[in-house]
Protein backbone atom coordinates (compact mmCIF):
# COMPACT_ATOMS: atom_id res chain seq x y z
CA UNK A 1 0.00 0.00 0.00
CA UNK A 2 1.70 2.99 -1.18
CA UNK A 3 1.98 6.42 1.67
CA UNK A 4 -0.92 8.26 -0.02
CA UNK A 5 -3.43 5.64 0.49
CA UNK A 6 -1.64 4.95 4.06
CA UNK A 7 -2.30 8.74 4.67
CA UNK A 8 -5.70 8.46 3.38
CA UNK A 9 -6.69 5.98 5.38
CA UNK A 10 -5.86 7.67 8.99
CA UNK A 11 -7.73 10.35 7.93
CA UNK A 12 -10.84 8.07 7.22
CA UNK A 13 -10.09 5.86 10.79
CA UNK A 14 -9.76 9.66 12.52
CA UNK A 15 -12.71 9.59 15.63
CA UNK A 16 -13.51 12.97 14.24
CA UNK A 17 -14.34 11.69 10.59
CA UNK A 18 -16.20 8.73 12.04
CA UNK A 19 -18.11 11.08 14.07
CA UNK A 20 -19.09 13.27 10.66
CA UNK A 21 -19.82 9.71 9.33
CA UNK A 22 -22.32 8.54 12.22
CA UNK A 23 -24.15 12.58 11.94
CA UNK A 24 -24.65 11.63 8.11
CA UNK A 25 -25.75 8.17 8.91
CA UNK A 26 -29.01 10.10 11.55
CA UNK A 27 -29.40 12.22 8.63
CA UNK A 28 -29.75 9.54 5.68
CA UNK A 29 -32.06 7.16 8.37
CA UNK A 30 -34.31 9.76 9.08
CA UNK A 31 -34.58 10.95 5.38
CA UNK A 32 -35.28 7.51 4.32
CA UNK A 33 -38.89 6.96 5.45
CA UNK A 34 -39.99 9.72 3.60
CA UNK A 35 -38.67 8.67 0.23
CA UNK A 36 -39.80 5.21 1.43
CA UNK A 37 -42.72 5.05 3.75
CA UNK A 38 -42.48 1.27 4.92
CA UNK A 39 -38.94 2.32 6.29
CA UNK A 40 -41.18 4.63 9.03
CA UNK A 41 -39.70 2.41 11.68
CA UNK A 42 -36.22 4.05 10.81
CA UNK A 43 -37.21 7.13 12.65
CA UNK A 44 -37.47 5.41 15.71
CA UNK A 45 -33.43 4.79 15.77
CA UNK A 46 -32.54 7.46 13.58
CA UNK A 47 -31.34 10.03 15.84
CA UNK A 48 -29.22 7.21 18.12
CA UNK A 49 -25.75 7.95 15.98
CA UNK A 50 -26.57 11.64 16.41
CA UNK A 51 -27.04 11.25 20.00
CA UNK A 52 -24.26 8.96 20.44
CA UNK A 53 -22.15 11.83 18.82
CA UNK A 54 -23.10 14.68 20.81
CA UNK A 55 -22.42 12.78 23.78
CA UNK A 56 -18.88 12.33 23.35
CA UNK A 57 -17.97 15.65 21.09
CA UNK A 58 -16.01 18.50 22.24
CA UNK A 59 -17.36 21.99 21.59
CA UNK A 60 -15.22 22.75 18.54
CA UNK A 61 -17.23 19.34 16.75
CA UNK A 62 -20.55 20.57 17.50
CA UNK A 63 -21.16 23.20 14.61
CA UNK A 64 -20.34 21.21 11.56
CA UNK A 65 -21.97 18.10 13.00
CA UNK A 66 -24.96 19.76 13.31
CA UNK A 67 -24.39 20.93 9.53
CA UNK A 68 -23.82 17.96 8.23
CA UNK A 69 -26.63 16.11 10.06
CA UNK A 70 -28.64 18.30 8.96
CA UNK A 71 -27.80 19.32 5.19
CA UNK A 72 -27.97 15.44 4.26
CA UNK A 73 -31.11 15.02 6.30
CA UNK A 74 -32.98 17.56 4.46
CA UNK A 75 -31.04 17.30 0.71
CA UNK A 76 -32.49 13.83 0.51
CA UNK A 77 -35.95 14.51 1.35
CA UNK A 78 -36.38 17.52 -0.36
CA UNK A 79 -34.18 16.31 -3.65
CA UNK A 80 -36.78 17.70 -5.72
CA UNK A 81 -36.24 21.08 -5.41
CA UNK A 82 -33.82 20.72 -7.08
CA UNK A 83 -36.45 21.63 -10.25
CA UNK A 84 -36.06 24.94 -9.36
CA UNK A 85 -32.42 24.69 -9.60
CA UNK A 86 -29.36 23.35 -7.70
CA UNK A 87 -29.00 26.43 -5.82
CA UNK A 88 -32.43 26.59 -4.78
CA UNK A 89 -32.19 23.07 -3.28
CA UNK A 90 -28.49 23.97 -1.80
CA UNK A 91 -29.60 27.06 -0.25
CA UNK A 92 -32.90 26.01 1.15
CA UNK A 93 -30.93 22.74 2.48
CA UNK A 94 -28.47 24.96 4.23
CA UNK A 95 -30.77 27.17 5.83
CA UNK A 96 -32.99 24.64 7.85
CA UNK A 97 -29.78 23.01 8.71
CA UNK A 98 -29.33 26.13 10.74
CA UNK A 99 -32.35 24.88 13.15
CA UNK A 100 -30.79 21.61 13.39
CA UNK A 101 -27.16 23.49 14.32
CA UNK A 102 -29.42 24.96 17.20
CA UNK A 103 -30.32 21.86 18.31
CA UNK A 104 -27.35 19.93 18.36
CA UNK A 105 -25.65 22.75 20.29
CA UNK A 106 -28.72 22.86 22.59
CA UNK A 107 -28.35 19.07 22.99
CA UNK A 108 -24.47 19.14 24.06
CA UNK A 109 -25.09 21.50 26.51
CA UNK A 110 -27.56 19.92 27.63
CA UNK A 111 -25.23 16.11 28.14
CA UNK A 112 -22.58 18.26 29.51
CA UNK A 113 -24.80 20.06 32.09
CA UNK A 114 -27.76 17.74 33.37
CA UNK A 115 -27.74 14.13 34.04
CA UNK A 116 -30.64 11.48 34.44
CA UNK A 117 -34.01 11.95 33.60
CA UNK A 118 -33.62 15.74 32.77
CA UNK A 119 -32.03 14.66 29.86
CA UNK A 120 -35.23 13.01 28.60
CA UNK A 121 -37.49 15.89 28.93
CA UNK A 122 -34.59 18.76 27.73
CA UNK A 123 -33.57 17.38 24.60
CA UNK A 124 -36.56 16.21 22.80
CA UNK A 125 -38.00 19.81 24.02
CA UNK A 126 -35.41 21.63 22.09
CA UNK A 127 -36.05 19.25 19.44
CA UNK A 128 -39.98 20.09 19.02
CA UNK A 129 -38.79 24.00 19.33
CA UNK A 130 -36.24 23.89 16.53
CA UNK A 131 -39.08 21.97 14.49
CA UNK A 132 -41.84 24.65 15.52
CA UNK A 133 -39.39 27.82 14.89
CA UNK A 134 -38.16 26.55 11.23
CA UNK A 135 -42.14 26.96 10.34
CA UNK A 136 -42.79 30.52 11.62
CA UNK A 137 -43.34 33.54 9.43
CA UNK A 138 -43.39 33.87 6.21
CA UNK A 139 -40.49 32.13 5.60
CA UNK A 140 -41.13 29.00 7.52
CA UNK A 141 -41.13 25.89 6.13
CA UNK A 142 -42.81 23.32 8.10
CA UNK A 143 -42.36 20.13 5.37
CA UNK A 144 -40.14 17.17 6.72
CA UNK A 145 -41.09 17.25 10.40
CA UNK A 146 -39.94 13.97 11.50
CA UNK A 147 -43.32 13.14 13.14
CA UNK A 148 -45.28 13.11 9.60
CA UNK A 149 -42.73 10.41 8.60
CA UNK A 150 -44.60 7.98 10.82
CA UNK A 151 -47.51 5.27 8.77
CA UNK A 152 -48.52 3.37 12.09
CA UNK A 153 -52.00 4.66 12.83
CA UNK A 154 -51.90 3.43 16.15
CA UNK A 155 -48.58 5.77 17.22
CA UNK A 156 -49.73 8.24 14.78
CA UNK A 157 -52.93 8.42 17.04
CA UNK A 158 -51.07 10.29 19.51
CA UNK A 159 -50.92 13.44 17.68
CA UNK A 160 -54.80 13.84 18.21
CA UNK A 161 -53.18 14.94 22.28
CA UNK A 162 -49.73 16.26 21.32
CA UNK A 163 -49.61 17.28 17.54
CA UNK A 164 -46.99 16.84 14.81
CA UNK A 165 -44.48 18.30 16.84
CA UNK A 166 -45.53 15.96 20.12
CA UNK A 167 -45.29 12.97 18.31
CA UNK A 168 -41.30 14.28 17.21
CA UNK A 169 -41.23 14.73 21.18
CA UNK A 170 -41.77 10.85 21.17
CA UNK A 171 -39.89 10.04 18.63
CA UNK A 172 -36.57 11.82 20.55
CA UNK A 173 -37.68 10.71 23.49
CA UNK A 174 -38.00 6.82 22.21
CA UNK A 175 -34.39 7.10 20.56
CA UNK A 176 -32.42 8.72 24.07
CA UNK A 177 -34.27 6.13 25.70
CA UNK A 178 -32.67 2.75 23.75
CA UNK A 179 -29.36 5.09 23.13
CA UNK A 180 -29.22 4.84 26.88
CA UNK A 181 -30.17 1.32 27.72
CA UNK A 182 -27.71 -0.28 24.77
CA UNK A 183 -25.23 1.72 26.55
CA UNK A 184 -25.91 0.79 30.19
CA UNK A 185 -26.40 -2.50 28.99
CA UNK A 186 -22.85 -2.59 27.07
CA UNK A 187 -20.79 -1.01 29.61
CA UNK A 188 -23.02 -2.76 32.65
CA UNK A 189 -24.07 0.37 34.73
CA UNK A 190 -25.90 -0.24 37.29
CA UNK A 191 -29.73 -0.40 35.99
CA UNK A 192 -31.60 2.86 37.80
CA UNK A 193 -31.10 4.70 34.75
CA UNK A 194 -32.31 1.27 32.61
CA UNK A 195 -35.07 1.72 34.58
CA UNK A 196 -35.85 5.25 34.55
CA UNK A 197 -36.11 5.49 30.78
CA UNK A 198 -38.29 2.00 31.04
CA UNK A 199 -40.60 3.80 32.95
CA UNK A 200 -40.97 7.01 30.35
CA UNK A 201 -41.61 4.03 27.65
CA UNK A 202 -44.36 2.25 29.49
CA UNK A 203 -45.91 6.00 30.09
CA UNK A 204 -45.73 6.44 26.17
CA UNK A 205 -47.31 2.83 25.77
CA UNK A 206 -50.17 3.50 28.43
CA UNK A 207 -50.83 7.07 26.59
CA UNK A 208 -50.92 4.58 22.51
CA UNK A 209 -53.35 2.21 24.84
CA UNK A 210 -55.49 5.17 26.45
CA UNK A 211 -55.54 7.07 22.93
CA UNK A 212 -56.62 3.96 20.68
CA UNK A 213 -59.54 2.78 23.29
CA UNK A 214 -60.45 6.72 23.05
CA UNK A 215 -60.25 6.41 19.41
CA UNK A 216 -63.18 3.84 19.23
CA UNK A 217 -65.46 5.30 21.59
CA UNK A 218 -65.52 8.40 19.96
CA UNK A 219 -65.84 6.26 16.59
CA UNK A 220 -68.93 5.05 18.01
CA UNK A 221 -70.56 8.13 19.30
CA UNK A 222 -69.49 10.30 15.85
CA UNK A 223 -71.58 7.76 13.62
CA UNK A 224 -74.49 8.30 15.64
CA UNK A 225 -74.37 12.16 15.82
CA UNK A 226 -72.12 13.50 12.64
CA UNK A 227 -73.64 15.15 10.21
CA UNK A 228 -72.07 13.89 6.69
CA UNK A 229 -72.07 14.93 2.89
CA UNK A 230 -71.32 12.79 -0.65
CA UNK A 231 -68.04 14.30 -2.13
CA UNK A 232 -66.51 13.91 -5.34
CA UNK A 233 -62.98 15.16 -6.85
CA UNK A 234 -62.23 16.03 -9.83
CA UNK A 235 -58.83 15.22 -11.01
CA UNK A 236 -58.26 16.33 -14.32
CA UNK A 237 -54.50 15.29 -15.04
CA UNK A 238 -53.70 18.29 -16.81
CA UNK A 239 -49.82 18.75 -17.50
CA UNK A 240 -48.69 21.83 -16.18
CA UNK A 241 -47.67 23.19 -19.84
CA UNK A 242 -51.21 22.85 -21.27
CA UNK A 243 -52.58 24.78 -18.06
CA UNK A 244 -49.83 27.79 -18.01
CA UNK A 245 -50.47 28.53 -21.79
CA UNK A 246 -53.54 31.41 -21.54
CA UNK A 247 -54.96 30.08 -25.16
CA UNK A 248 -55.89 26.28 -23.71
CA UNK A 249 -57.94 27.83 -21.66
CA UNK A 250 -61.55 26.43 -23.13
CA UNK A 251 -59.98 22.95 -23.56
CA UNK A 252 -59.11 22.86 -19.86
CA UNK A 253 -62.68 24.35 -18.84
CA UNK A 254 -64.49 21.48 -20.86
CA UNK A 255 -62.65 18.63 -19.43
CA UNK A 256 -63.36 20.12 -15.66
CA UNK A 257 -67.00 20.53 -16.61
CA UNK A 258 -67.30 16.61 -19.24
CA UNK A 259 -65.40 15.82 -15.62
CA UNK A 260 -68.18 17.38 -13.58
CA UNK A 261 -71.09 16.04 -15.67
CA UNK A 262 -70.42 12.70 -15.24
CA UNK A 263 -69.59 13.08 -11.16
CA UNK A 264 -73.29 14.49 -10.95
CA UNK A 265 -74.72 11.15 -11.91
CA UNK A 266 -73.78 10.07 -8.23
CA UNK A 267 -75.76 13.05 -6.99
CA UNK A 268 -72.43 14.15 -4.88
CA UNK A 269 -73.38 17.04 -2.03
CA UNK A 270 -70.37 19.13 -3.33
CA UNK A 271 -67.79 18.77 -6.30
CA UNK A 272 -64.22 20.10 -5.52
CA UNK A 273 -61.50 21.13 -8.20
CA UNK A 274 -58.06 21.31 -7.67
CA UNK A 275 -55.70 24.66 -6.93
CA UNK A 276 -55.19 27.50 -9.51
CA UNK A 277 -56.92 25.84 -12.84
CA UNK A 278 -55.70 27.93 -14.77
CA UNK A 279 -52.15 28.74 -14.24
CA UNK A 280 -52.33 31.44 -16.42
CA UNK A 281 -54.24 34.77 -16.16
CA UNK A 282 -57.33 35.02 -18.55
CA UNK A 283 -58.44 37.64 -19.83
CA UNK A 284 -62.26 35.68 -20.25
CA UNK A 285 -62.30 35.65 -16.37
CA UNK A 286 -66.09 37.03 -16.29
CA UNK A 287 -67.54 34.96 -19.33
CA UNK A 288 -65.58 31.69 -17.22
CA UNK A 289 -67.60 32.65 -13.76
CA UNK A 290 -70.89 33.26 -15.64
CA UNK A 291 -70.69 29.91 -17.12
CA UNK A 292 -69.96 28.26 -13.93
CA UNK A 293 -72.48 30.31 -11.77
CA UNK A 294 -75.29 28.91 -14.30
CA UNK A 295 -73.50 25.72 -14.16
CA UNK A 296 -74.31 25.63 -10.16
CA UNK A 297 -77.56 26.92 -10.46
CA UNK A 298 -78.62 24.28 -13.13
CA UNK A 299 -77.43 21.24 -11.03
CA UNK A 300 -78.21 22.50 -7.68
CA UNK A 301 -74.70 20.93 -6.23
CA UNK A 302 -72.27 23.19 -4.41
CA UNK A 303 -68.70 23.65 -6.21
CA UNK A 304 -65.47 24.89 -5.03
CA UNK A 305 -61.82 25.63 -6.81
CA UNK A 306 -59.18 27.45 -7.13
CA UNK A 307 -57.51 30.16 -9.52
CA UNK A 308 -56.09 33.47 -9.33
CA UNK A 309 -57.44 36.18 -8.73
CA UNK A 310 -56.62 40.06 -9.19
CA UNK A 311 -57.78 43.02 -7.74
CA UNK A 312 -56.60 46.29 -8.64
CA UNK A 313 -52.76 45.77 -9.12
CA UNK A 314 -52.68 42.99 -6.50
CA UNK A 315 -52.60 39.06 -7.18
CA UNK A 316 -54.16 36.55 -5.06
CA UNK A 317 -54.29 32.76 -4.86
CA UNK A 318 -57.57 32.07 -4.17
CA UNK A 319 -60.66 29.34 -3.35
CA UNK A 320 -63.82 29.89 -4.83
CA UNK A 321 -66.85 28.10 -3.16
CA UNK A 322 -69.82 28.83 -5.33
CA UNK A 323 -72.92 27.42 -3.20
CA UNK A 324 -76.10 25.62 -4.59
CA UNK A 325 -77.66 29.30 -5.24
CA UNK A 326 -75.05 30.79 -7.46
CA UNK A 327 -73.49 32.92 -4.94
CA UNK A 328 -69.85 33.11 -4.65
CA UNK A 329 -67.59 32.85 -1.53
CA UNK A 330 -63.85 33.73 -1.54
CA UNK A 331 -60.65 32.24 0.28
CA UNK A 332 -57.59 33.76 -0.44
CA UNK A 333 -54.40 31.89 0.50
CA UNK A 334 -53.03 33.08 3.46
CA UNK A 335 -49.18 31.66 3.57
CA UNK A 336 -47.45 32.35 -0.25
CA UNK A 337 -44.80 29.93 -0.97
CA UNK A 338 -41.53 31.79 -0.58
CA UNK A 339 -39.85 32.47 -3.70
CA UNK A 340 -42.74 30.25 -5.08
CA UNK A 341 -45.20 32.47 -5.19
CA UNK A 342 -43.28 35.46 -3.76
CA UNK A 343 -39.63 36.41 -3.67
CA UNK A 344 -38.24 37.88 -0.06
CA UNK A 345 -35.68 40.25 -0.02
CA UNK A 346 -36.43 40.96 -4.25
CA UNK A 347 -33.88 43.55 -4.78
CA UNK A 348 -30.97 41.53 -3.42
CA UNK A 349 -32.24 37.98 -4.84
CA UNK A 350 -32.89 39.57 -8.93
CA UNK A 351 -28.89 40.29 -8.16
CA UNK A 352 -28.04 37.12 -7.46
CA UNK A 353 -30.36 35.48 -9.73
CA UNK A 354 -32.27 37.81 -12.62
CA UNK A 355 -34.53 34.64 -13.34
CA UNK A 356 -36.24 35.93 -9.87
CA UNK A 357 -38.11 38.51 -12.19
CA UNK A 358 -40.04 36.19 -13.22
CA UNK A 359 -41.76 35.50 -9.98
CA UNK A 360 -44.74 37.68 -9.45
CA UNK A 361 -45.66 38.44 -5.78
CA UNK A 362 -48.90 36.71 -4.77
CA UNK A 363 -50.28 38.98 -1.93
CA UNK A 364 -51.35 37.19 1.49
CA UNK A 365 -54.95 36.89 2.48
CA UNK A 366 -55.74 37.50 5.41
CA UNK A 367 -59.31 36.51 6.75
CA UNK A 368 -59.53 32.78 8.09
CA UNK A 369 -62.68 31.90 6.29
CA UNK A 370 -65.48 28.97 7.68
CA UNK A 371 -67.66 28.24 5.25
CA UNK A 372 -71.34 26.93 5.63
CA UNK A 373 -72.99 24.28 3.39
CA UNK A 374 -76.87 23.30 3.26
CA UNK A 375 -76.48 20.06 5.26
CA UNK A 376 -75.66 22.37 8.38
CA UNK A 377 -71.24 21.17 7.92
CA UNK A 378 -69.05 23.80 8.26
CA UNK A 379 -65.63 23.66 6.33
CA UNK A 380 -62.51 25.31 5.58
CA UNK A 381 -60.40 25.70 2.52
CA UNK A 382 -56.52 25.75 2.11
CA UNK A 383 -54.16 26.04 -0.55
CA UNK A 384 -51.20 23.68 -1.36
CA UNK A 385 -48.45 24.28 1.04
CA UNK A 386 -50.64 26.36 4.03
CA UNK A 387 -51.26 22.07 4.38
CA UNK A 388 -48.10 21.91 6.30
CA UNK A 389 -48.98 25.04 8.48
CA UNK A 390 -50.33 23.06 11.19
CA UNK A 391 -50.94 26.72 13.46
CA UNK A 392 -53.45 28.14 10.81
CA UNK A 393 -55.07 24.84 10.25
CA UNK A 394 -56.10 25.22 14.00
CA UNK A 395 -57.37 28.62 13.75
CA UNK A 396 -59.70 27.43 11.40
CA UNK A 397 -61.07 24.63 13.49
CA UNK A 398 -61.12 26.83 16.58
CA UNK A 399 -63.12 29.36 14.46
CA UNK A 400 -65.91 26.37 13.64
CA UNK A 401 -64.62 24.18 10.80
CA UNK A 402 -65.63 20.54 11.19
CA UNK A 403 -63.93 19.59 7.51
CA UNK A 404 -61.03 20.49 5.76
CA UNK A 405 -60.71 20.94 2.11
CA UNK A 406 -56.74 21.36 0.90
CA UNK A 407 -56.76 22.68 -3.03
CA UNK A 408 -53.27 21.66 -4.50
CA UNK A 409 -51.57 21.51 -8.07
CA UNK A 410 -48.47 19.42 -7.59
CA UNK A 411 -47.68 18.65 -10.88
CA UNK A 412 -44.42 20.76 -10.51
CA UNK A 413 -43.22 18.01 -8.64
CA UNK A 414 -43.53 15.18 -11.80
CA UNK A 415 -43.74 11.52 -9.96
CA UNK A 416 -41.02 12.89 -7.33
CA UNK A 417 -41.25 11.81 -3.88
CA UNK A 418 -42.74 15.39 -3.17
CA UNK A 419 -46.40 14.39 -4.13
CA UNK A 420 -46.30 11.70 -1.17
CA UNK A 421 -44.71 13.98 1.05
CA UNK A 422 -47.37 16.52 0.27
CA UNK A 423 -49.94 13.74 1.15
CA UNK A 424 -48.88 12.41 4.22
CA UNK A 425 -48.24 15.81 5.95
CA UNK A 426 -52.11 16.62 4.85
CA UNK A 427 -53.26 13.34 6.60
CA UNK A 428 -51.36 14.75 9.71
CA UNK A 429 -53.34 17.68 9.92
CA UNK A 430 -56.54 15.62 9.95
CA UNK A 431 -55.13 13.55 13.25
CA UNK A 432 -54.49 16.26 14.73
CA UNK A 433 -57.42 18.39 14.76
CA UNK A 434 -60.37 15.06 14.61
CA UNK A 435 -61.28 16.31 11.56
CA UNK A 436 -61.58 14.92 8.07
CA UNK A 437 -59.87 16.74 5.35
CA UNK A 438 -60.00 16.00 1.67
CA UNK A 439 -57.33 17.05 -1.00
CA UNK A 440 -58.04 17.47 -4.72
CA UNK A 441 -54.53 18.38 -6.70
CA UNK A 442 -54.32 18.54 -10.63
CA UNK A 443 -51.81 15.72 -10.80
CA UNK A 444 -52.71 13.64 -7.86
CA UNK A 445 -52.12 12.95 -5.40
CA UNK A 446 -56.20 13.23 -3.99
CA UNK A 447 -57.91 11.43 -1.55
CA UNK A 448 -60.38 11.53 1.43
CA UNK A 449 -59.25 11.03 4.70
CA UNK A 450 -61.29 10.84 7.89
CA UNK A 451 -60.86 12.21 11.22
CA UNK A 452 -58.37 9.52 13.02
CA UNK A 453 -56.25 8.96 9.89
CA UNK A 454 -57.72 6.35 7.70
CA UNK A 455 -57.20 7.07 4.10
CA UNK A 456 -60.57 6.12 2.89
CA UNK A 457 -60.35 6.52 -0.51
CA UNK A 458 -57.11 8.27 -2.89
CA UNK A 459 -55.67 8.26 -6.48
CA UNK A 460 -52.62 7.28 -7.92
CA UNK A 461 -50.08 10.60 -9.70
CA UNK A 462 -50.85 11.31 -13.19
CA UNK A 463 -54.63 9.82 -12.89
CA UNK A 464 -56.99 11.08 -14.47
CA UNK A 465 -59.91 10.49 -12.09
CA UNK A 466 -63.17 11.15 -10.31
CA UNK A 467 -63.04 10.06 -6.69
CA UNK A 468 -65.89 9.79 -4.66
CA UNK A 469 -66.84 9.41 -0.86
CA UNK A 470 -68.78 9.38 1.97
CA UNK A 471 -67.45 12.19 4.40
CA UNK A 472 -68.73 13.06 8.13
CA UNK A 473 -68.04 16.30 9.53
CA UNK A 474 -66.60 16.23 12.93
CA UNK A 475 -68.73 16.19 16.23
CA UNK A 476 -66.23 17.17 18.72
CA UNK A 477 -62.29 18.33 17.65
CA UNK A 478 -59.32 16.47 19.37
CA UNK A 479 -57.62 17.48 22.48
CA UNK A 480 -54.93 19.10 20.38
CA UNK A 481 -57.47 21.12 18.41
CA UNK A 482 -58.32 23.05 21.54
CA UNK A 483 -55.01 23.11 23.32
CA UNK A 484 -52.78 22.64 21.01
CA UNK A 485 -51.59 25.80 20.67
CA UNK A 486 -50.26 25.74 24.06
CA UNK A 487 -47.74 23.01 23.50
CA UNK A 488 -44.91 25.14 21.90
CA UNK A 489 -44.78 27.27 25.33
CA UNK A 490 -45.00 24.01 27.60
CA UNK A 491 -41.28 22.79 25.98
CA UNK A 492 -40.18 26.17 26.64
CA UNK A 493 -41.25 26.36 29.83
CA UNK A 494 -39.42 22.69 30.53
CA UNK A 495 -36.38 24.39 29.06
CA UNK A 496 -36.65 27.53 31.08
CA UNK A 497 -37.56 26.45 34.24
CA UNK A 498 -33.96 23.89 33.87
CA UNK A 499 -31.82 26.54 33.26
CA UNK A 500 -33.57 28.72 36.31
CA UNK A 501 -32.88 25.76 38.69
CA UNK A 502 -29.37 25.33 37.19
CA UNK A 503 -28.55 29.17 37.53
CA UNK A 504 -30.31 29.14 41.24
CA UNK A 505 -28.61 26.12 42.63
CA UNK A 506 -25.00 27.83 41.30
CA UNK A 507 -25.92 31.39 43.32
CA UNK A 508 -23.88 31.01 46.56
CA UNK A 509 -25.83 31.23 49.71
CA UNK A 510 -25.70 33.69 52.17
CA UNK A 511 -23.93 32.18 55.56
Amino acid sequence: MNRRKVEALKVLLRPAFLNYVLAALSGLLLALPFLLPPLSILVWIGFMPLLYVLRNINHKSVLLTGIVFGFTFFSIVLYWIRIFGFLAWFALSIYLSIWVVLFAAGAWWIMKTYRGAAQFILIPSLWTLCEHGRALGPWGFGWAQVGSAVENISLLAIASYVGELGLGFAIVLVNLIVLYTAETIALRRKPNALFKGALILLIIALVFSATNSSSEQASRSIKMLAKSIKVAVIQPNLPKSLEASKFNGRFIEDRYFSMTIQALMKKPDLIIWPENIFMAYRYDESEFLERLRKFTNWSNTPLIFGRLEREDRNIYNSAFYVDESGKTHVYRKIRPVPFGEFVPMRGLVERLNSMAKLVSDIKPGRDFKVFDIRHGGKFSTIICFESSDSMLVGKMIRRGARMIIVLTNDSWFGETAAAEQHFRITRMRAIEYGVPVIQAASTGISGIINQYGEVINRTKINEQRILYGKVEFAHKPSFFARFGYLMPYLYLAFIFTAILFRFLSRRPTLS
